[in-house]
């Protein structure tokens, strides 16, 4: 078979459909309201639901970042309005208050999960996990300065009925927001500070700046609501060097170099006086709990979250039956956070929605036990945690001889349900022992002698 044949053979391998048993049931767990956006969807596709939450009453999961939200944008306000009330009087979901989640093992369809609801545990099995909670809002270090607030504790202190900051009396006059302190690619900021500062422009007339790197915009209407901005006479400034704030004669100043409308070698120097308030786009970090389970799954983060590593997989991870939303995801700005939580819940109602669930084992990875040499490289970079190091093999070659006849070895095995045919396990098997088994080592190595 040359190489072309080879390469042409893999469409043409015949499916071995397995069908497998999966209980329509999921744990929703989390401090974030995209668990209840997941709970309601999968109890209203008739989907068992448990939700685990930390709080005696839903109503606190909608914190004041939320809260001060919701008066500003009314499309966040329809969609968290009745979705308490919604997920309270669903007969299809169990909630369990005072709650979290104390440990994960086992797989998708047969995930068992530890939880403790006050000073008591207990065990729940489930087919599948929907997480979502709330990052730790972290205040840049630099810069730091009295005056500056990130947006989580302008939020608290801002009375948005009467645009004043504080125990103020009158409305903030003159505020500007600093974005992308950290350089982290987060729409959240620049959607927040378009809408807020839209709002205290229109109803108090106050002089809103926008300090950002990069404005994005990309979220539904955000166009628009940018275009109002400018025109209502908002200052969007890009600034490459964080700026200097210092104390004014009457409130504070902003020193930067602004290069929006000027080349990067010849910037504009700017100078903001007499500011009111400066809010500063604060930093989200993944609880220690948050990080715990995550680690226990096998699930990797990059910069705190998932998203980052599955950008066109919205809301799924690596590990098949598990899904997340909220913060765990990524930072979003609410109305991109329904985004993701829907389609966290469409994606876990797939594999466990329909009692079976179909794969094809042609197209999963294999382990010939004889050559497995227990080195544990295939089961630390398996992305999918499909592998495990079970006593089942025949004899393994590296193994001392004098063993009794009849012993059986420990060997990888791939638990073929979860495996996703992506063949890392096989390009870094060292003992070669592992093959996909609709594309064996003797094919991959023709291509490869009569292609390069």
């Amino acid at each position: 078979m040359n190489g072309q044949q080879a390469v042409l053979r893999i469409p043409d391998v015949s499916p071995e459909i397995k069908e497998i048993s999966v209980k329509p049931e999921v744990i929703a767990a989390g401090d974030h309201p995209a668990a209840l956006i997941m709970a309601d969807y999968l109890a209203k596709m008739g989907i068992s639901v448990t939700l685990v939450v930390p709080f005696e009453e839903l109503s606190e999961m909608m914190v004041p970042f939320f809260k001060a939200l919701i008066e500003v944008d009314e499309s966040v306000a329809v969609v968290y309005g009745s979705l308490i009330e919604r997920v309270s009087g669903n007969p299809g979901v169990k909630i369990l208050k005072h709650s979290r989640l104390l440990d994960v093992s086992g797989w998708w369809g047969d995930f068992t999960v530890k939880v403790l609801t006050g000073d008591k545990e207990s065990e729940l099995k489930s087919s599948g996990i929907a997480m979502a909670y709330r990052g730790n809002p972290v205040a840049p270090e630099a810069p730091v300065h009295e005056g500056v607030v990130d947006f989580s504790e302008f939020l608290s202190q801002l009375d948005i009925h009467k645009g004043t900051v504080g125990g103020a009396k009158d409305p903030v006059s003159k505020i500007a927001f600093l974005l992308d302190v950290d350089k982290r690619d987060e729409k959240w900021a620049s959607v927040s500070a378009i809408k807020l500062g839209l709002y205290l422009k229109r109803n108090f007339g106050t002089q809103v700046y926008i300090l950002c790197r990069d404005l994005k915009v990309s979220v539904d209407e955000m166009e628009r609501e940018y275009r109002h901005a400018r025109e209502l006479g908002i200052i969007i400034f890009k600034y490459n060097d964080l700026p200097v704030i210092e104390r004014a004669q009457h409130g504070i100043r902003m020193i930067f170099e602004d290069t929006s409308a000027v080349s990067h070698q010849n910037p504009l120097k700017i100078t903001l006086d007499n500011l009111d308030t400066v809010v500063i786009q604060e930093c989200f970090d993944v609880s220690q709990d948050q990080r715990h389970l995550l680690n226990q799954m096998r699930i990797s983060l990059e910069n705190g979250f998932i998203g980052p590593n599955n950008p066109q997989f919205i809301g799924r991870t690596p590990k098949k039956g598990v899904v997340v939303g909220g913060d765990t995801w990524f930072p979003e700005y609410p109305t991109d956070g329904v985004v993701t939580a829907l389609s966290a819940a469409e994606e876990l109602y797939k594999w466990v929605g329909k009692g079976t669930y179909q794969i094809d084992v042609q197209r999963v990875a294999e382990v010939d036990s004889s050559k497995c040499a227990t080195c544990l490289t295939c089961y630390r970079i398996c992305p999918h945690d499909s592998i495990r190091i079970e006593r089942y093999g025949e004899r393994n070659v590296y193994i001392t001889e004098g063993e009794k006849e009849g012993a059986t070895w420990e060997a990888a095995r791939v638990k073929v349900e979860t495996c996703n045919g992506c063949g890392l396990c096989v390009s870094e098997c060292p003992a070669k022992a592992i093959q996909l088994v609709y594309y064996p080592d003797m094919e991959v190595m023709e291509f490869l002698e009569k292609n390069l």
